[in-house]
This record gives C-alpha cells, structure tokens and sequence, in this order.
C-alpha cells in the first residue's frame, strides 16, 4: 500500500505561485490515490489566502497563523497540524513533475534515512541541480558547496546519493523526526536552519539521500528578497554559517583551525577595511553564547564533524 503524504507549504501571499504549481502537485497527489493531504500554511497574519485556494481547491487545507512568524515557525506550524507521519516540505516557487514523489517515499521507507531530497532544478535547468549539496572545509570553515550551479554538467548528480542536507523547500522526512528535533530559532529569521536540523541527523547515525528519479522545478521567487533588504539577507546568511561553525565544530583539530581562520579573517577584514564582513563577524558573536548553549544541548554524536563530511561528500 502507497503510504500517504502530507505535502505542507508555507506561504505569504503567493496566490500567483499557486495558480501556476498547484495544479501539477494535485494531479499528482490524485494520481498517487493514496490519500495524500496539501496543507497550505498562511503566513499573512491577516489570513489572506483561505478564501481563494478554498474557492479555486476545495480540498487543500489552509493554517493561518495569527501574525507573521517566518519561514520555520511557519513550517513547523504546518507540521503539527499534519494529518500523516510522511511530510513532504515545499516552497510555493516549486514545481513538480510527474512521478516525483514514489522515489522519495521509497526512501524514507529505510529506517536509517532521516529525509530525501528530489533533483531540485534551478528554473527547470537540467544542468543546475540545488540539491546536489554538501559541506566542506575551506580554510577551517564549513561552507555550503552546490557544484551543479558553480560548474558544468555533473553525471554524477544522476545517481542516488548521500548529501549534506535536505534544502528546506522541497524535501520529504518524517514528521516525528521533525517534531522531535525542529528548526533551531538560533538562526531566525532565516537560513541554514534546513542545514542545520538535517546535519542533527547526520550526527544521530542517520542519512540524508538525494534521490535524482524524483524531479521537481524551483521557479525560483525569493520571498525574502522581494520584503528585506539584500544586505541584510547577506548578513543573515554569513552569520549564521559562522553560528552553524560554531554549535557543530566538534573535532579538535577542526576547531584549531577554525579559530586560526576567524582571526586571519578579522585582521584582514579589517586592514583592508572590509566592514561588512567585520558586521558580519559582529552579528553572529552577538549569539555566540546563543550557539554555545544549543552546542551543550546536543546529545551524544554518533559521528563527529569530521565524520559526516565523508559520509556525505560527493560520490566518486
């Protein structure tokens, strides 16, 4: 028997988005008759979405949340009010293809899989995969590597795989998983929040699987982009990757060099006067005590850092 899922979507006021890809994803949850569920989550604050999707989708369900609470509040929001334990997460900027979610659902079916994340195509572009994603160390840093949007054609973004993290907007796990565990609101409002609760996997002994038989589109219309200003979502993004550094640094080794780059990094920031790279240094020491505390608060590792980057690099 096809194992039902609830498909949960968080949204401001994309009612656009939803015209053009809402459509695909039910004739797909309809094809599927396995009683899957779409759960679109109203991040408005002023409940702006009900009315329409119930008037064009019947059968869609809608969560408004009282205010405007963010992507991961708005998600784990959804979550909760999930009918099924299979969640896949998406963003309204994507589109699927048919077939894309039985591959996914195969894989979740190992116990050892702790979320799947279909071949995520940048503006539908065969050639540029977001989720071919890893980690890797750069000068004592952990930075994010997508190859398939820095290079050419990979083949081996053909094959299942092992990857460092599910991308937020388009992945499947288990809602107890999630539940369990969470976004961490160390990194509000936004970014690397995705990372880091699939690297909480890793840790646990568990897998992040790409899975390129499971295709969807992301047609992609930052929502953040279009409200907050771009240097602040830059800021954000670096000073969370230094937050994401600091609670999961925990080889020795890595950590000496990590400390050694942050200081080469500061005096060079600031011999060649690059301020904002020193706010940015700035913003994440203003929750580094904030970093310290979740670091304390996790539980025994079953893989180290250093661990977790061999297990998901990319295939040879």
């Amino acid at each position: 028997m096809t194992r039902p899922v609830s498909v949960v979507i968080p949204s401001l006021d994309d009612l656009d988005l939803f015209e053009r890809h809402l459509p695909a994803l039910l004739a797909e949850l309809e094809r599927r008759a396995a009683r899957d569920e779409v759960l679109v989550v109203d991040d408005t604050g002023r409940d702006l979405l009900a009315a329409a999707l119930r008037a064009r989708w019947p059968a869609v369900r809608v969560l408004a949340m009282p205010r405007n609470r963010g992507f991961a509040r708005a998600m784990t929001a959804g979550i909760e009010a999930a009918r099924h334990e299979l969640v896949f997460a998406m963003n309204p900027d994507v589109l699927v293809r048919r077939g894309f979610l039985d591959p996914l659902v195969a894989c979740i079916s190992e116990e050892d899989v702790w979320a799947v994340v279909p071949r995520i195509l940048l503006g539908g572009d065969e050639q540029k995969v977001e989720s071919w994603a890893f980690l890797r160390e750069r000068n004592g840093v952990l930075e994010l590597d997508q190859p398939s949007l820095r290079s050419t054609a990979d083949a081996r973004a053909l094959r299942l795989a092992p990857v460092a993290f599910a991308v937020g907007g388009a992945c499947l796990y288990r809602r107890a998983d999630f539940l369990a565990t969470g976004f961490d609101p160390l990194y509000e409002p936004f970014y690397w929040e995705d990372i880091d609760w699939s690297w909480v996997g890793w840790r646990n002994g568990k897998r992040i699987l790409y899975q390129p038989a499971a295709v969807v589109e992301h047609q992609h219309r930052g929502t953040i982009g279009r409200r907050v200003p771009k240097d602040f979502v830059r800021a954000m993004v670096e000073r969370n990757r230094l937050l994401f550094n600091w609670k999961h640094i925990d080889a020795p080794e890595l950590q000496r060099r990590h400390l050694a780059a942050l200081y080469r990094q500061a005096l060079d920031a600031y011999l060649e006067d690059r301020r904002e790279d020193l706010l940015w240094l700035s913003f994440a020491l203003e929750r580094l005590q904030a970093a310290l505390a979740a670091r304390a608060e996790l539980p025994v590792a079953r893989r180290n850092v250093l661990e977790i980057l061999r297990a998901s690099r990319p295939p040879e």
